[in-house]
């Protein structure tokens, strides 16, 4: 079985917020408005992540911005999602998919929003099953293990703390790290877990056990 999350490590995120924080620059926002406002607009109190456009927008308007401008700002920089796939992410996918493995993609984020980019990448084909959840992906994992018996269970993600709270617990997958840049690569050279720049490198690594 592989488990695969999504943001920054089959899609590149970094880079779409990179582009929406240039989209709203050509209208005065500066960038660290930019960054203020994200934050503001991505969790709730309770920490569930909620970031859309819109509740993006709203927090923008607070700050004396036109919220429909920001709005459309952004709807127009997140047009042709699957060009902010990494490169090698439609081959990575396809050589998993011909081990005859559960495919899973298995998501953190604001439902709503994630179902938008997933649904704009054109990457749903490849999965047997997506779980997309706003507070945390032990509650899937606990369910995925009393359903699935796997021998192996991959689990590809790029958060590494978040990864290693996860193998703790589920003891059993295999964990393997994507590298991010949004990430100190300390975290990576110390996690004790096997790491890659490449989704291309994955791919060669999890080849070795089959």
């Amino acid at each position: 079985m592989f488990i695969i999350d999504f943001d920054d490590t089959i899609f590149d995120t970094r880079a779409l917020k990179l582009a929406r924080l240039e989209a709203l620059k050509t209208i005065g926002v500066s960038e660290e408005l930019f960054w203020k406002t994200y934050k503001q607009a991505r969790s709730d109190r309770e920490g569930n992540f909620t970031y859309t456009d819109r509740r993006h927008a709203q927090f923008l308007a607070i700050e004396n911005f036109d919220e429909e401008k920001i709005f459309g700002k952004l709807s127009e920089a997140s047009q042709h999602l699957e060009n902010f796939l990494f490169p090698d992410s439609h081959d990575f996918l396809e050589a998993l998919k011909k081990y005859d493995q559960s495919m899973i993609l298995l998501s953190l984020g604001d439902t709503n929003f994630q179902e938008f980019k997933l649904d704009g990448s054109k990457i749903r084909r490849y999965f047997n099953h997506v779980f997309l959840v706003s507070e945390s992906k032990d509650n899937i994992l606990k369910q995925i293990f009393e359903f699935k018996k796997d021998k192996e269970v991959w689990f590809i993600n790029d958060k590494v703390k978040e990864t290693k709270i996860l193998w703790d617990k589920f003891p059993t997958i295999k964990p393997v790290l994507k590298i991010s840049s949004s990430i100190p690569m300390e975290e990576y050279v110390g996690g004790g877990m096997p790491y890659f720049e490449t989704l291309t490198e994955i791919k060669d690594y999890v080849s070795q056990s089959f």
